[in-house]
């Protein structure tokens, strides 16, 4: 099927810092509609994609009236982790959580030809939420996990479930990713970037001592060297603890400091232009939430295959109608209710309305 560009057009659900938008664009896709609810994410959304309509709220208050005219043949989805990773089981809220279900509305009122699914692997132990999607009516499904380290120097696991209305046989995702942009960690650092700060806390950790409050970490930072040709870990927490994963620079006082938040970004395969609106904090955290841009890339390019494999899109189920039945009680409410307007209009300041009969 001969499908152009323009009409290749995505809605993006959680949408963050807009990896998956990212990585479609680079793949020739056009993000055109995202959802997200905090606000220093949608702020960065707009600043990268200004052709993109941006609903800023939580999920459960989008309508259809909210998108965007037009048609949107892929959906990506990618509700948060939090209830789902091994550090939620560590922690006792291994629990999953019901915003899977909004992503399903949203999919059973529109029907779009893909549906992408991101989450960790954790999510595959909620046989509920996986089952929900892998017997979702009208659509094959095609699941995958891609590794980070197959794409930069970034150890991120991800699974996807791409949902499809008509059957195709996706080839290996990792056919399309791109080369990697280096093969040591140094070609993704900013060596040359001014020290970031360095919080007292971070030595702490380093030396094992305890800190002013008497609290001593449990577990020592992770230095990573330069050269080092091993993916690095993911920067879980890295928003709001700088000493968990740190870097050999000479030029720090003890010679080893935090990551720049543009360092993350490398590593996750955002583009240089790719700017992010907020504190170092948020955007730390939107950088490390985000999908790897290298990985939507990918999957875009898996997606054109398939548009150009199909025959036509498949038929969008249509609404058959609806009807309000309104019981003699109702009926004569609204009567009463129209009756009272007519007949005792409200003043206007000091003067009184004549009644309308």
């Amino acid at each position: 099927m001969q499908i152009k560009k323009e009409n290749l057009r995505s809605a993006h659900f959680f949408a963050g810092a807009g990896g998956d938008m990212c990585g479609f664009s680079q793949a020739g896709l056009v993000p055109a509609f995202a959802v997200e609810i905090n606000r220093y994410r949608c702020r960065t959304l707009r600043l990268n994609f200004p052709q993109c309509k941006v609903f800023e709220g939580p999920i459960q208050q989008l309508l259809l009236t909210n998108y965007p005219s037009g048609e949107f043949p892929i959906f990506f989805i990618t509700f948060p982790c939090d209830h789902y990773t091994l550090a939620a089981n560590m922690h006792g809220t291994w629990t999953g959580d019901a915003l899977y279900l909004e992503a399903l509305r949203e999919i059973v009122l529109r029907y779009p030809e893909i549906v992408i699914l991101e989450n960790v692997l954790g999510i595959k132990k909620f046989q509920r939420v996986m089952e929900t999607f892998r017997a979702l009516p009208l659509y094959y499904c095609t699941e995958c996990v891609l590794y980070g380290g197959d794409f930069s120097l970034q150890r991120k696991a991800r699974v996807f479930l791409i949902l499809h209305r008509q059957p195709f046989l996706f080839e290996d995702i990792g056919s399309f990713r791109l080369p990697r942009p280096g093969n040591t960690l140094r070609d993704y650092l900013e060596m040359d970037a001014p020290i970031p700060t360095i919080p007292n806390y971070v030595y702490t950790r380093l030396d094992g001592t305890p800190s002013a409050s008497g609290k001593v970490y449990r577990d020592r930072p992770r230095v990573y060297h330069p050269d080092q040709q091993e993916p690095v870990n993911l920067f879980t927490n890295g928003d709001r603890d700088k000493s968990l994963f740190l870097v050999r620079d000479e030029r720090a006082p003890r010679g080893v400091r935090p990551f720049h938040v543009r360092e993350a970004a490398n590593l996750h395969g955002f583009p240089r232009s790719h700017r992010f609106e907020g504190s170092e904090r948020q955007r730390m955290g939107m950088v490390i939430d985000s999908v790897m841009p290298f990985m939507a890339h990918a999957l875009g390019e898996a997606a054109r295959t398939y548009f150009q494999a199909i025959p036509h899109l498949a038929d969008v189920p249509q609404p058959l109608g609806h009807r309000e039945l309104l019981s003699e009680r109702q009926r004569q409410e609204q009567l009463e209710e129209a009756l009272h307007i007519l007949h005792e209009p409200l003043p206007i300041g000091n003067a009184e309305q004549l009644a309308l009969w």
